[in-house]
């Protein structure tokens, strides 16, 4: 693993960190208490699988399908967004 990272990325500086997981260019960040509060990237996929087991965890899996269907849309917005902006320059 390399140095921890203990502040935010930036909006930029996240697109230039591989997802901790699987090695994609990064969308999110996360931090984790139990790798000592580190901010890692993860790249949307990932991201919505952590979020998933999270709402399972914390709502059970009868409530967590409102709310990934929500973060689901919400994401797919934002790679959109994204997207967009990529090709303006």
């Amino acid at each position: 693993m390399s140095k921890k990272r203990t502040k935010p990325y930036t909006k930029r500086g996240i697109t230039r960190v591989p997802c901790f997981r699987c090695g994609k260019p990064s969308t999110q960040q996360w931090q984790i208490c139990a790798l000592d509060n580190q901010y890692l990237g993860v790249c949307a996929e990932c991201d919505i699988g952590m979020n998933e087991v999270v709402l399972s965890f914390m709502l059970g899996e009868s409530t967590k399908d409102y709310y990934m269907n929500k973060y689901r849309r919400k994401n797919e917005q934002r790679s959109y967004t994204l997207i967009k902006e990529e090709e303006c320059g």
